[in-house]
């Protein structure tokens, strides 16, 4: 055969080169599988926010407890509770305090009761005891949502809670902060 003419004959790399290929191609789909996986892990379980449970009374519009992202302020409280807080002081606020507003007056102190339960509150596995210590929620509703479950099955979702005779959607928004279904 002469040199003039073209080769269509299929030239081999050398088994060096060959196996720097494979092993390139198979890093590259474990890598990309691994990438995938850990997006998907991250969309399915967000990181939580710890959460800061403060109690406002006093003038404002939506006064008792509020749930709030950590680390909390004087500022994300009265905004929880319905005011502006422009021009008034701001600080940190640690778990247990109560936030007692007088006009413009704000007044920082520690709550009587402590809540001594980790929050959010599991409905499909707390008992009432536990449940009880949620605000808003009494000895009798904490006594329902137990019955139900019992007979309706683990709840879905915190909006499962219509399901119990007397709360609605306006309480489940108001006890949200504070329960979860499961993850």
């Amino acid at each position: 055969m002469s040199r003039d003419r073209p080769s269509f004959r299929r030239r081999v790399a050398p088994p060096e080169i060959r196996s720097r290929v494979v092993a390139m191609a198979v890093l590259l789909v474990v890598g990309v599988l691994l990438l995938g996986l850990r997006t998907w892990w991250n969309v399915r379980q967000p990181d939580q926010v710890p959460q800061v449970v403060v109690e406002v009374q006093g003038d404002v519009p939506v006064p008792g407890f509020h749930a709030l992202p950590g680390p909390a302020s004087v500022h994300a409280a009265l905004i929880a509770a319905g005011l502006d807080p422009t021009g008034m002081p701001d600080r940190g606020l640690a778990p247990g305090t109560r936030l007692v507003v007088d006009g413009r007056d704000v007044k920082v102190e520690r709550m009587d009761k402590l809540l001594v339960v980790g929050l959010p509150i599991d409905i499909n596995t707390a008992g009432e005891d536990a449940l009880v210590a949620v605000p808003g929620i009494g000895p009798g509703r904490a006594a329902a949502i137990v019955a139900e479950r019992k007979s309706g099955g683990p709840y879905g979702s915190v909006d499962d809670l219509v399901r119990v005779r007397g709360i609605g959607p306006p309480t489940v928004e108001t006890l949200r902060p504070f329960l979860t279904a499961g993850q």
